[in-house]
Formats: structure tokens, C-alpha cells, sequence
């Protein structure tokens, strides 16, 4: 079946093969890297009824893990980890509440699409916290999008090393990183 959907994967059938775990009931498989020696960096199989031991009778699943560790591992050995996945990104939006952070998602989509590197700081917490995080990441600028800010429609960006301060309207602060609108 594989060969005639055209997958293109090297699938090796092992009648043989078990997995530690004494919840599966079927079909069992694990993913292992073709051009690197290691053992499998992802597993997992078919279980009937795990869940009962929950209160959740009769209920099939399907389930995988994923060896993080193992496929940074294979990443790494084969140059295949990105160069610029830790560079830092042009600009980070600091996270100032659920419908401020809304906003900058919109912005962030934007930016993405334009390949600009981007991001929110992931939690609502003190600025100071936000600011440290930026400063530690490399990052040049900061975006705030404030109460009053999103009331307005405006951007309040801060570069972090020359320290210049300003507030843009919507689409001057798009045209700034040439995002066309």
C-alpha cells in the first residue's frame, strides 16, 4: 500500500519489534533517522481501552512520542539545524493583555508573512520581565500595544539600543518594516 500511495519512505515491516510499554494492544511503530546512528527518535502504537484506567471505558486510541533530545541530536549531526534559528528576532511585541495580545498576533501574521522574525512574549507579566527577556534575546525593538494604544490604533515601538521612542499609527509602524498595505 505504501508503494502504490507513492509515500517515498523507507518502511520496514518488524513482526519482532516491541515497545516498552505494557499498554499497547495492536500495531506498534517507531521512526528512527535514516543517516544517522541512533535508536528511534519517535515511537508509539495502538492501545484499547488505556483509558479506562481514567473512568473512561471502552475507548481506543492512538498514541506517539516524540524523542526531543534524540532529534536534536540527528539535527545537529547532520547540519541539518537551521543557522538562524537563534537569531534573535526583529521585533518582539511585549504581551499587555488578551485583547492587546490579539492585536499584536494580527501584527505578527503580518510581519511573518513579510519574513520578518517576530514574536509575543508568551505571558502577561511586569514590563521590566518582558524588557529583561528582549534585552537577553539581542533583540533592536520592542512593540507595545497598550490599552490605550489599541484604543487608538496606534504602535508604540522602542529601540533598545539607540533607546528612540515612538508611536505609529497602524500603518506607518507595517511600513517601517516594509510590509506592504
Amino acid at each position: 500500500m505504501i508503494e502504490t500511495v507513492g509515500v517515498g519512505l523507507s518502511v520496514e515491516l518488524d513482526l519482532s519489534l516491541a515497545r516498552g510499554l505494557n499498554y499497547y494492544t495492536g500495531a506498534i511503530f517507531e521512526v528512527k533517522a535514516k543517516d544517522y546512528a541512533i535508536g528511534s527518535i519517535c515511537g508509539g502504537g495502538r492501545y484499547d481501552d488505556l483509558t479506562g484506567i481514567f473512568g473512561l471505558k471502552n475507548m481506543s486510541g492512538v498514541g506517539i512520542s516524540f524523542g526531543a533530545d534524540r532529534i536534536y541530536d540527528v539535527l545537529l549531526a547532520l547540519d541539518k539545524f537551521p543557522e538562524d534559528v537563534m537569531d534573535a528576532p526583529g521585533i518582539v511585541f511585549f504581551n499587555m493583555g488578551k485583547e492587546e495580545a490579539v492585536q499584536a498576533l494580527r501584527y505578527i501574521h503580518q510581519l511573518r508573512g513579510a519574513g520578518i522574525a517576530c514574536e509575543m512574549y508568551p505571558d502577561e507579566v511586569k514590563l521590566k520581565k518582558q524588557f529583561d527577556y528582549a534585552t537577553r534575546r539581542g533583540v533592536q525593538r520592542i512593540a507595545i500595544i497598550g490599552s490605550q494604544e489599541l484604543k487608538d490604533g496606534f504602535v508604540t515601538v522602542k529601540d533598545i539600543v539607540s533607546g528612540e521612542q515612538q508611536t505609529l499609527e497602524n500603518q506607518a509602524f507595517l511600513k517601517m518594516f516594509g510590509v506592504p498595505v
